[in-house]
């Protein structure tokens, strides 16, 4: 028996080793971290985890294109600053003076505590051909506070300043200078150029031009040269906005409005064409109503004025403020030559006002002569202060001597007022009447931030009474209670008087009586 039991042990281990065998081999085929893990580990992180990391990832996106657009530099073209006769937007040229050129680009960014300095190289163009002596140019500015417009107003800016020196044997003509410029911004390289044109006017020639010539330039009506203009030296077309009237005067958030702008060619000689004018605005509640915020025209002659109508959308929610408009422009000169300019349009828009007034209602009925007070409260339920409310009262018969004065009111508040009412005769009602029904309305007057006044208004109405002259009741009735009092203690002195004379009589009459 033990035998046979030994033996079916051994046959069943037997039968077991193939399985044993094949997941050793697996187990030592399989190595930590294989995909079938990592893909079972992939499948334990939650979804939301997931988009949460993408969603990261966007924003960090999205935060370094942030920076990096609040780190572009542009040209301040409002403020003349120290070296400058003109601002950008005015058209502003280099000054050329003691064979020497000073140009001054004033570089201003969204964030100008994001870039501690730049670092600006100047490509002065050709050797063979450029007015200027060559070296080494290259410049680091900070950001530094410098005076504008010839005042004590101060203002921060990359003031990136040059003066190149002239060649004794320069032409007359245009003349291009880049401006590279390279700086840091949190961690990120900032690379940019600007472009300005030089005008040369004082070639030496060989041969002076005498005094009594005629000259050998004709302008016609368009601006054109008849003859080379190598003989007599012209500067380059510039185009600026010389005006801008917005339609209506007062721009409100939620409505459209127009600005008629007119761009002007400077030059007297000149003319300009394939001339494009991109508009564009950085906030997004302010769009332009246009097909294209890209306007083309073939030709503008010189000295001349070209007129665009310019319509725009405001939306409802946008903040109450000033915000600014670049027109960018570029043109050819009738050489074909690329140029370019800019401008800046700044408009104010508002809020809409929405003031109510409310106060307590007048009595029924009121006696000529006498004075209530009622409480006047103004709200203000727009998104934009209101300034100097105060309230008085307009109906026939009744007066303020003066008016409640409430004062500022901030977007989303209220503030209360005290108006003394005092009533008198209606002289001057429909009726003829002195006294009886009279109607009118309290009257609330407002400003907004430009001192335009507003007004807000709430009927009333109320009965004048004539002028009571008869005793206060009050007054009556305590009278009245007086000559009761009186009445009563008349009588009980009577009785007591009337008692007394009759017992001084009893006595006197005992007394006799007792003698006889």
């Amino acid at each position: 028996m033990r035998k046979r039991l030994l033996a079916f042990l051994m046959v069943l281990c037997l039968c077991q080793m193939p399985q044993m065998v094949w997941a050793a081999e697996v187990t030592e085929k399989m190595p930590q971290g294989t995909e079938a893990e990592k893909l079972t580990e992939a499948e334990t992180v939650p979804e939301s985890e997931k988009q949460t990391e993408t969603e990261k990832n966007q924003s960090e996106s999205d935060q370094t294109e942030s920076e990096q657009a609040a780190a572009k530099f542009q040209i301040d073209d409002t403020h003349i600053y120290e070296g400058m006769e003109k601002a950008y937007k005015d058209g502003y040229e280099p000054t050329v003076a003691d064979d020497k050129v000073q140009m001054v680009l004033p570089l201003v960014t969204e964030d100008m505590k994001a870039v501690s300095s730049v670092t600006v190289t100047p490509n002065l163009g050709d050797t063979g051909t450029a007015p200027f002596v060559y070296q080494n140019y290259q410049k680091t500015f900070k950001a530094t506070e410098e005076k504008v417009n010839g005042t004590k107003d101060k203002k921060q800016v990359f003031l990136v300043s040059y003066t190149f020196p002239l060649k004794s044997d320069r032409k007359n003509g245009t003349y291009p200078v880049v401006f590279d410029v390279s700086a840091k911004a949190d961690g990120q390289e900032i690379q940019q150029s600007f472009t300005l044109y030089v005008t040369i006017a004082d070639e030496k020639k060989k041969d002076t031009v005498k005094e009594d010539s005629a000259s050998d330039v004709s302008v016609s009506n368009d601006g054109e040269n008849s003859s080379d203009e190598s003989e007599k030296p012209t500067s380059e077309p510039k185009l600026i906005i010389t005006k801008c009237q917005s339609d209506p005067e007062r721009l409100e958030a939620g409505k459209d409005f127009t600005l008629n702008v007119e761009i002007k060619s400077t030059s007297k000689i000149k003319y300009v064409q394939n001339m494009t004018i991109d508009v564009t605005c950085a906030e997004t509640n302010l769009t332009l109503k246009a097909d294209s915020n890209t306007f083309f025209f073939d030709r503008l002659g010189s000295n001349e004025t070209l007129k665009l109508p310019l319509t725009f959308s405001t939306s409802a929610g946008i903040q109450e403020g000033r915000y600014d408009i670049q027109l960018s422009m570029s043109y050819d000169n009738p050489d074909a030559s690329s140029l370019s300019s800019s401008g800046t349009i700044s408009v104010d828009i508002h809020q809409p006002l929405r003031v109510e007034l409310e106060a307590d209602e007048l009595p029924d009925s009121i006696n000529a002569g006498d004075t209530m007070n009622i409480n006047v409260q103004a709200l203000n339920l727009g998104k934009g202060a209101i300034y100097n409310a105060r309230c008085v009262v307009d109906a026939p018969g009744l007066s303020t001597g003066t008016s409640a004065y409430i004062g500022s009111v901030e977007a989303g508040s209220a503030a209360n007022g005290t108006l003394k009412i005092f009533a008198g005769m209606k002289e001057s009602s429909a009726d003829g009447e002195m006294y009886g029904e009279t109607s009118g309305k309290l009257i609330l007057s407002y400003e907004d931030e430009d001192g335009q006044t507003y007004t807000a208004e709430k009927e009333i109405s109320t009965v004048i009474n004539p002028l009571d002259l008869s005793t206060d009741s009050s007054q009556t009735e305590e009278k009245k209670q007086g000559v009761s009092l009186q009445w009563y203690i008349g009588v009980i002195a009577a009785v007591v008087i009337l008692g007394t004379a009759g017992v001084i009589i009893y006595r006197r009459k005992a007394k006799q009586h007792e003698q006889e």
